[in-house]
């Protein structure tokens, strides 16, 4: 499927920017984990855009103890990211760096290679390639975060929409629930089925309204997350519906509480009716890390947009 260097050791580094945060890793030629670091998306809040990208630049370099023996670097950044100019385009959960050419920039301050794409398609892509969907060839990958990204991938390749774009996915019409969105709709499953829509959800069963406050997801009652998996299956089936893909896998850092809410998830499903698309649903193999160790696969095999130092 992919074809390797082996003249040398090659090294890539892989960043996945969510709105909440940020991660980094750097791997070898064998997909080995070498470093791995997080961050506060917040950390990089700057008065100007130019210096949101230069705090960026400065941490990649901190992270990374010999930069120099970096053959590229990969970023999966939370969208819509423009597929022909490289722009990021996410003035709601990404200001610091929305309407900026971030891998033209950060090409030009590092000095290496650098390809972007959508969040979603590189957590797919680890996911697909080297994690729990490597044995299958489609697959659906539901990155549930701040807010819900999807990818489709067909022989590790993300599926592009006809525009030769990534599609929102997660910005789709769900009946039964009143959640209105920054993208227009009045009911969107990104904002019923998001991990921040849950700890909305979690809040108000708890009567804790400080949203600073930090939420013990051990508190949270089995009706809540009866209720948060019935409002992923209620748009997971629309994708199954039009894509019919092999498998399913739920990423993202909620992952983490996935024997909480997966049974319902699949009761969901099962109750809802079937054009004879697929209901075998896993977790991520690579849990909060999916969306960097993908960028790093998108560096290596040049997916996305690439910009170039001059």
């Amino acid at each position: 499927m992919f074809e390797l260097a082996t003249n040398h050791m090659t090294k890539f580094i892989g960043i996945d920017l969510g709105g909440t945060g940020v991660r980094l890793v750097v791997t070898d030629e064998n997909h080995k984990i070498l470093q791995h670091s997080k961050i506060s998306t917040k950390q990089f809040n700057a008065p100007t855009q130019k210096q949101s990208i230069s705090m960026l630049q400065k941490w990649i370099e901190e992270c990374v103890s010999d930069f120099k023996g970096i053959d590229a670097v990969g970023i999966g950044s939370t969208g819509p990211v423009d597929l022909i100019t490289g722009i990021i385009h996410n003035p709601d959960t990404l200001p610091q760096f929305s309407g900026t050419d971030l891998a033209g920039d950060l090409s030009a301050l590092l000095n290496c290679e650098v390809w972007i794409d959508n969040d979603a398609n590189a957590a797919g892509i680890a996911e697909s390639v080297l994690g729990s969907g490597k044995d299958f060839r489609s697959v659906l990958c539901v990155t549930i975060g701040t807010g819900i990204g999807v990818a489709l991938i067909n022989n590790g390749l993300p599926i592009r929409a006809l525009d030769g774009q990534h599609p929102e996915g997660g910005h789709i019409r769900v009946s039964n629930i009143h959640a209105p969105c920054y993208c227009g709709l009045d009911s969107c499953w990104e904002m019923s089925a998001s991990r921040l829509a849950l700890e909305k959800l979690a809040r108000k069963q708890l009567e804790i309204g400080d949203i600073e406050a930090h939420l013990d997801y051990s508190r949270i009652s089995p009706d809540t997350w009866r209720e948060f998996g019935r409002r992923i299956a209620d748009g997971l089936i629309t994708h199954l519906v039009i894509s019919r893909p092999e498998l399913v896998v739920v990423c993202g850092s909620i992952i983490e509480q996935w024997q909480l809410f997966d049974s319902h998830v699949i009761d969901r499903l099962n109750s809802l009716r079937g054009f004879g698309e697929t209901r075998e649903v896993r977790r991520s193999h690579f849990g909060d890390l999916s969306g960097a160790i993908g960028a790093t696969l998108m560096a290596r095999n040049k997916i996305g947009i690439g910009k170039f130092p001059s």
